[in-house]
């Protein structure tokens, strides 16, 4: 018996609505970042450097929850779709490992590879062929690059450029699982 959860209400949100996810999620990102540095220090502080590695964890939950999204719910047959899950996976995994200095950096997967799927989930109502790719990419990487703009003029905080190339792996990864994993019909 396959493994059944309701997601028409994701299908049911209305335009209006859907940007305005998009931007309370893109607002929490921005304002959070004066409190960041502070944060990791206090929970460093009390975790240990355990903590570094649940980004990584986090990767990991999610993989798994949508192998098994894949495999029960929607009932995918095509191979193609696992070899795409599971290369968007381990390069995610090896961005983590490789290019991640601090464990605050992998958080950067998980926050701009969702923000360019929330993106793509309003964009989609709107743009009704493969172009909606490319503006999703847009958004995604522009709001990356303003994070990192606001950054540079807060005073406990850093421009980085290795940041923003963070956030713009992030956004392309997340797209590239919209794209190749779940494969929305974006004609709808």
């Amino acid at each position: 018996m396959p493994l059944y959860v309701n997601y028409g209400f994701i299908k049911s949100v209305s335009r209006e609505w859907r940007w305005i996810i998009v931007a309370i999620y893109t607002l929490a990102i921005y304002a959070f970042l004066p409190f960041g540095t502070a944060f990791w220090g206090f929970v460093l502080g009390q975790w240990g450097n355990i903590i570094n590695y649940l980004g990584l964890f986090f990767v990991c939950v999610l993989g798994a929850y949508f192998l098994i999204y894949l495999i029960f719910q929607k009932q995918v047959k095509k191979v193609s779709v696992y070899i795409s899950f599971f290369v968007i996976s381990i390069s995610c995994l090896a961005v983590m490992k490789y290019l991640c200095v601090a464990g605050a950096e992998r958080f950067h997967l998980l926050l701009y590879g969702m923000l360019s799927v929330i993106v793509f989930w309003a964009l989609k109502l709107d743009i009704k062929n493969k172009r909606v790719y490319i503006y999703t990419i847009i958004v995604a990487v522009s709001l990356g690059t303003i994070d990192e703009l606001i950054q540079g003029i807060l005073p406990m905080r850093v421009f980085d450029l290795r940041d923003i190339l963070m956030n713009w792996l992030s956004s392309g990864m997340g797209e590239l699982f919209v794209i190749f994993v779940l494969r929305p019909d974006i004609y709808r």
